[in-house]
């Protein structure tokens, strides 16, 4: 706003100027200045040019909340964080009441809120419709922006709309990638009342562009690291198959660390860091030799220094893909103690990211549960019993009291 008053006021000022200087040289009289500043306030004011100016106003406005959004989503990791961008900063912008998007499954076709800002956010979490259904799912089937200032107006959409928080004035466009729908963004009522225009369904339709491209972009990232992910646990699968001992033992490191970091409230995408981080916890064995990793008697201490930088080698191997880096501390530091006797680095207690101290329970558990050349396994009664010996000392107290909960409630877990 302040960038266009600028010009208009410095010409006023230029044009008092020169009519001061009119008067000192005697050309003209001091009350004819007020008379001229007030026709040219006027005439700097017509509606005309008013117009023009809201519009060049609004313009450059939009241009700027795109290309803030359009920064922000594209810095955006997952779907989740890509949409709740969208619908907060438009509801934002806009000034609405609730603000919608709504993407499609793509096995059924239904479609699911993904995210919602505004005063229907938290009744809208588990909305959803069957495939063409409701007015989104008109808006997706004709691959057309609606824009309604009047619902009961019209009396098909009223009579097919299942969505109540459009309320009677809404705006709905959909998300096309090459022409295939891929999800719909609503917008209900304005906080002001004012009616919807065509400038701002243009608006939605230049935001939806932008969140269908981010969102394929997301998708297609995922798909890029769950094959990556894919080639390094089918690595990890070969390098416990190496040893006719450690069989599944990857799979069963996962399975229990998945078990204790839901057992302790990590978030979803905590325990996908962990599932990651258990199956590639022992991907750094893959550079040592045979006769020392199968090695059927008691290692050397020369041999067992071998093993000890499997931890470092597996970080290594982790690390050198990007969306992996934050499992990689955990695979360096599952072998740490509790009491700081552990290895590579000697930490201890809470210094030891808990994913760590996590998957140091469930790595116990699983050697001791299974049959080593060397020994027999233990019997799943002596196996506990161990674990709680070993609190405060090897394991964090906290970690082994949630796996034992785990075990007491579901057995079967360690078969």
């Amino acid at each position: 706003m302040e960038s266009f008053l600028i010009p208009i006021l410095a010409g006023l000022f230029i044009f008092i100027l020169i009519k001061l200087i009119s008067i000192f040289r005697g050309r003209r009289q001091p009350l004819d200045i007020v008379s001229d500043v007030a026709n040219a306030a006027q005439r700097s004011l017509l509606p005309k040019e008013v117009a023009g100016l809201e519009e060049k106003m609004w313009y450059e406005e939009e241009l700027a909340f795109l290309f803030k959004l359009n920064e922000k989503i594209s810095l955006a990791l997952g779907k989740s964080t890509i949409a709740a961008h969208l619908v907060e900063e438009v509801q934002r912008f806009m000034n609405t009441t609730t603000c919608v998007l709504f993407l499609v499954d793509e096995n059924t076709g239904d479609l699911r809120v993904e995210a919602a800002s505004g005063a229907n956010a938290k009744s809208l979490k588990d909305f959803f419709l069957l495939k063409g259904e409701g007015i989104t799912g008109k808006v997706l089937s004709s691959k057309e922006p609606l824009l309604v200032n009047d619902l009961k107006k019209n009396s098909y959409y009223e009579s097919i709309n299942q969505e109540q928080y459009l309320g009677n004035v809404f705006v709905s466009v959909p998300l096309l990638i090459k022409g295939l729908p891929i999800g719909a963004l609503n917008v209900a009522a304005k906080k002001t009342a004012a009616l919807f225009t065509s400038r701002d369904e243009e608006l939605l339709l230049n935001v939806a562009r932008m969140g269908a491209v981010a969102f394929q972009n997301s998708r297609l990232q995922e798909q890029i690291q769950a094959d990556y992910l894919k080639t390094m646990t089918t690595l990890a699968v070969i390098l416990d198959a190496r040893d006719p001992y450690t069989k599944r033992h990857s799979e069963n490191v996962t399975r229990y660390s998945v078990a204790i970091a839901k057992e302790m409230g990590f978030s979803p995408a905590e325990v996908e860091m962990i599932r990651r981080a258990g199956l590639l916890h022992d991907i750094g064995k893959i550079g040592i030799r045979d006769d020392v990793l199968l090695k059927p008697g008691k290692l050397t201490p020369e041999e067992f220094e071998q093993i000890k930088v499997h931890p470092v080698k597996g970080q290594e191997i982790v690390s050198s893909l990007p969306f992996l880096k934050g499992v990689a501390g955990l695979v360096r530091h599952h072998h740490e103690r509790y009491d700081g006797k552990g290895y590579p680095d000697g930490k201890s207690g809470e210094d030891i990211e808990l994913g760590s101290r996590i998957m140091a329970v469930s790595d116990s558990f699983d050697a001791m549960t299974t049959d080593r050349p060397y020994r027999k396994r233990l019997l799943f009664k002596e196996a506990v019993a161990e674990l709680i010996r070993c609190k405060a000392s090897q394991f964090d107290p906290k970690v082994v009291d949630n796996f034992i909960a785990i075990l007491e409630n579901n057995p079967k877990i360690a078969e």
